[in-house]
């Protein structure tokens, strides 16, 4: 499960770090000092489970969870019982005292990971239905390699087939998940089908796409993080 630490006391956040690295199925990809930092870090990647602290400076755990509508498993680690009828109450899986104990955090790590094999998950559909040629296409977002402005249309392409859509730009990047990203005022790619970027040319399927100035420091952060 991939996991991040979310704690303003740098030595707690190294304890529940050192603690992780003692546990064979848990990968760490962050560690953050504040819950501000870890909402935003979580709309930019997949994290499985959430180590939490509670008091914390701008945002307290308690408020971290409130401003999701849906949150990964979140471990709380608080040396503050009294607030753990509070946290259960946003469906926390498991609440751990400070000092961390390596047996309580080996059994809520456990817990996490039955949640984790055993509550069903939703088949998420990456599919939405263009308009071509007078015909409704459903089509993967997966095969969309990139997307150009034409005018009062767009033209999708996939590695098989190119369909021109009467729709803006700004209407069809609306149902798009966040691997496109917009790199020219006329084209928007899928990151996942880049081939390579030299100098402001993206390669990918053989053709060559323009990336604005201001728009390459975004897809450069965007390709370091994968």
């Amino acid at each position: 499960m991939k996991c991040i630490v979310v704690d303003d006391d740098p030595v707690q956040r190294e304890a529940i770090r050192s603690c992780i690295n003692r546990v064979n199925d848990l990968e760490l990809v962050g560690m953050y000092p504040n819950a501000i930092e870890a909402r935003i870090a979580l709309q930019k990647r997949q994290v499985d489970l959430i180590f939490l602290d509670v008091e914390m400076p701008e945002m307290s755990g308690i408020e971290f969870l409130a401003s999701f509508k849906e949150v990964p498993q979140v471990i709380m680690v608080t040396a503050k019982k009294h607030y753990a009828f509070e946290a259960f109450e946003y469906d926390v899986t498991d609440y751990i005292s400070k000092p961390v104990d390596m047996d309580r955090f080996s059994s809520a790590v456990q817990r996490a990971r039955y949640y984790e094999d055993n509550l069903s998950k939703p088949d998420v559909d990456n599919s939405i239905f263009i308009k071509s040629d007078g015909v409704l296409v459903k089509l993967s977002v997966d095969d969309v390699y990139y997307v150009e402005a034409l005018g009062d249309y767009i033209k999708v392409v996939t590695d098989e087939k190119r369909y021109i859509v009467h729709s803006t730009m700004k209407a069809f990047v609306a149902k798009l998940p966040e691997n496109f990203l917009r790199v020219h005022k006329s084209h928007i790619i899928n990151i996942d089908k880049i081939e390579k970027l030299e100098e402001n040319t993206v390669f990918m399927t053989g053709q060559e796409i323009p990336v604005s100035r201001n728009n390459k420091k975004i897809l450069v952060d965007r390709l370091s993080e994968k």
